[in-house]
């Protein structure tokens, strides 16, 4: 019986996590799903961390639905900018600005653009970010030491998700997962970006950074 109810546990919060079955988790991580007045609480708690966030410039990992690694740059400045810069072998930069998003490969030299409203990472550069307003909060997880919030964007032919996974206590952001249908956010479904070392609000980044698809600037990149 006890295995039984432990293996009910593990599926209940694979459902809800949204792609957390990728974590290395064991019974005693888990902790429960948050009731809906819950979630409504945690959503303003973290509306208001969202927003005392000014700039982030941090290493990343990503891992691919097929489980290919990259790594490279994540920097922010809020409002309005937003850089992906991956190191090689990867050649892709990923630049937002001025409600575009620009996907630069730096082998090819090719460029293309999308409007930043189909990015599913778009509500991170408003200048008041509302998650209320803007996406349907999916689900809310807690474990140990860790929330998960999982979310889709409002009015949107877009069938994805977005599953944020934050610290819990400092409140913190430590990695996102995109999924590509929010009916089937299972691991091997998903785009995972893995914050490391990431420096929050305590690093100057020019304006012209947002405009360099060749390199990140080395007081960026040092540690």
């Amino acid at each position: 019986m006890k295995k039984i109810l432990k293996e009910k546990k593990m599926l209940i919060v694979l459902m809800f996590s949204c792609g957390c079955a990728a974590m290395a988790l064991d019974d005693d991580d888990l902790e429960r799903i948050l009731s809906e007045k819950e979630t409504d609480q945690y959503v303003t708690q973290l509306e208001e961390y969202l927003n005392s966030l000014k700039t982030i410039v941090s290493e990343f990992v990503q891992i691919s639905r097929y489980g290919e690694k990259s790594s490279g740059y994540f920097i922010l400045k809020r409002p309005d900018k937003m850089k992906l810069y991956y190191l090689p072998p990867a050649s892709d930069v990923i630049i937002a600005k001025n409600n575009k998003v620009t996907h630069y490969n730096r082998e090819l030299k090719e460029k293309t653009m999308t409007s930043m409203h189909s990015s599913p990472l778009s509500f991170f550069l408003e200048s008041k970010i509302n998650l209320r307003k803007n996406v349907t909060v999916l689900s809310a997880v807690e474990l140990k030491n860790t929330m998960i919030i999982t979310f889709c964007k409002k009015n949107s032919d877009d069938d994805g998700a977005v599953a944020l996974i934050f610290q819990k206590n400092p409140i913190k952001l430590l990695k996102w997962e995109i999924f590509n249908n929010k009916n089937e956010m299972t691991p091997w479904n998903s785009t995972k970006i893995i914050l490391t070392d990431s420096k929050i609000n305590s690093k100057k980044i020019p304006d012209d950074e947002f405009e360099k698809f060749s390199e990140v600037s080395p007081e960026l990149a040092k540690k």
